[in-house]
């Protein structure tokens, strides 16, 4: 490394955490404990030579045989608990993991739990070895405690970490988690999943209402936080307005303009790099749990490019989540003037080729016009240092603000992709009857009602999109449309997207529904049986009360619903 060279870290180690704590900003820990037990997975012959070191904390052996009609169970000479089971469920986390065997279709089959059939205190191994071929736990991120190895050298090294794994053990809760501006679901209508399309832990469940985080399973990778629409999920440790304010600071300090954001399976690789001073490489404990309020805050100063170190396949969900992070803010770069993007995914190797600023500058070529055009526009800004308070949205529109204020003049709004979290809503008058469904439905208040007149208004600052309000439509009436309103003024109004006059009861006066609505009724009612009189049709037109007070004048004994006129 150069002696110009800067490795800043904001991974949560927990001398840093223990720190963090003392400050006031800490952010809880959770802990495991693990007495060793293991679960091993595999032919019996197999699992038992393989588990042999593990004898010590002891060990219990399944083989999963789906020809097996039933469950069987023997004793080794050395006390060693083998089952043969038509089929294995298997869930948790070190220190609790939980093996069930479902019942068949056999009328006297029941479900069988390994834990406790090994009189297990807890009913929980601790550990799993999985010997099998096809991994009974295959998220791409499978909890700590779960290794699945298939050759001896892998199994070798299952067996050396899993020797490991006895005591205690604490992490950092790495996620916060807001349930009142959660976009996931209202009124058991689907909404915002984007965090659970992420997840690559399966820690993420819908809960109701909105979404439950396991935090035992939950590894920190942040992608849940970087793709939410709204900020309902943040990074808990470093807190988003942590993070900007002190790369600010670094960046800064060290007079550097480039951030190269890598994690410690890169360190070698940047150690190599021999970066000069004006880049400065940032170690954190994911990539991913940096997205476009995080950019765009250092783009608004004092950085002038942002790169991300990532060598995942392009299917890996944490690509996937910075990529679409990348997709919506691409055409709102374009649209401040900065054609080359200052936001890019590169792979350890391309480490060696990133050239810095003064050397690029120098080049006469036309191979880095546009980057050097964007880098150029980037430093005659004058670096902002806006408070975020760890509000995404706020962030990014602050971000955007500082951006545009000193940049090429914008359109009034710019088109974006579809799953970007800025847009608006569009109503076909003629179809909507004012029913407010999309009212109750929106989690982010962008939708509002007419308070003490009938209409829908709707302020287009809060909306992220989530498809609650197009679903919850009766009528069809509604529809997304992506895009950013630059103007942040604008944006915040109160617009009115629909109204109609009043409705008043033909008999007491009071306002209770809209002529809209009462056309839609008439229109829908006029087939139903119980409408084919002229009483009941004008009985629509009444409010609640004088509908009840009409039926009595005319029948004292009221009418039958249930029962067909003959």
């Amino acid at each position: 490394m150069s002696d110009q060279q800067h490795t800043v870290t904001f991974t949560p180690d927990m001398s840093s955490v223990t720190r963090q704590q003392q400050l006031g900003e800490a952010t809880s820990q959770i802990q495991y404990v693990s007495q060793g037990h293991c679960l091993v997975i595999g032919h019996p012959e197999h699992a038992l030579s393989s588990a042999a070191p593990l004898a010590a904390s002891g060990f219990t052996v399944v083989h999963v045989d789906t020809t097996a009609s039933q469950v069987s169970k023997r004793l080794t000479d050395d006390g060693v608990a083998v089952f043969t089971v038509p089929k294995l469920l298997l869930s948790g986390y070190l220190g609790a993991f939980r093996a069930l065997v479902p019942a068949t279709q056999d009328a006297h089959s029941v479900e069988l739990d390994l834990g406790v059939s090994v009189y297990r205190e807890s009913g929980l191994f601790d550990l799993v070895l999985d010997l099998s071929a096809q991994a009974l736990m295959p998220m791409r991120l499978p909890p700590f405690g779960y290794l699945h190895a298939t050759d001896d050298s892998s199994v070798d090294q299952a067996i050396h970490e899993l020797l490991e794994l006895r005591g205690e053990f604490d992490k950092p809760r790495y996620f916060n988690y807001n349930a009142s501006i959660c976009a996931h679901s209202r009124s058991e209508l689907d909404g915002c999943h984007r965090c659970m399309d992420v997840c690559t832990t399966d820690a993420i469940r819908s809960d109701g209402e909105g979404i439950s985080v396991d935090p035992f399973l939950c590894q920190g990778c942040g992608s849940c936080a970087t793709v939410c629409p709204s900020g309902a999920m943040s990074y808990a440790y470093p807190r988003p307005a942590d993070a900007i304010l002190r790369t600010r600071h670094l960046l800064s300090s060290h007079h550097a303009d480039t951030i190269v954001l890598h994690t410690e399976a890169h360190q070698a690789a940047i150690d190599a790099a021999q970066f000069d001073g004006s880049i400065m490489p940032l170690l954190v404990e994911e990539v991913s749990a940096f997205g476009a309020d995080y950019w765009l805050s250092m783009l608004a100063g004092p950085a002038s490019r942002v790169y991300i170190v990532i060598d995942t396949d392009e299917d890996d969900p944490n690509r996937r989540a910075l990529t679409s992070q990348q997709a919506w803010l691409e055409p709102l770069l374009n649209a401040l003037g900065l054609t080359h993007s200052p936001v890019q995914l590169i792979s350890s190797k391309q480490l060696p080729q990133l050239l810095p600023t003064d050397a690029l500058q120098r080049d006469h070529t036309n191979d880095h016009a546009e980057q050097i055009a964007t880098i150029a526009r980037l430093q005659q800004l004058n670096p902002q240092d806006f408070a975020t308070h760890n509000d995404k949205r706020q962030t990014l529109r602050l971000a955007l603000d500082a951006l545009s204020d000193q940049l090429t003049p914008v359109p009034e709004s710019t088109e974006l992709p579809a799953g970007a979290p800025f847009g608006r809503i569009n109503v076909d008058t003629n179809a909507c009857t004012l029913c407010m469904a999309c009212v109750s439905t929106c989690p982010a208040k962008a939708l509002l009602d007419g308070q003490d007149t009938p209409a829908l208004r709707f302020i287009e600052a809060n909306c992220v999109q989530c498809g609650l309000c197009e679903t919850a439509c009766p009528e069809s009436a509604i529809t997304l449309q992506t895009r950013y309103t630059w103007d942040s003024i604008e944006a915040r109004k109160v617009e009115t997207l629909h109204e109609e006059q009043p409705f008043h009861c033909t008999r007491c006066h009071t306002v209770f529904s809209t002529q809209a609505m009462i056309n839609t009724m008439t229109e829908k009612l006029s087939s139903h049986w119980m409408f084919q009189n002229e009483s009941a049709v004008r009985r629509l037109k009444l409010c609640g009360d004088c509908r009840v007070r009409d039926m009595f004048e005319e029948d004292a004994a009221g009418i039958s619903v249930h029962e067909k006129p003959r």
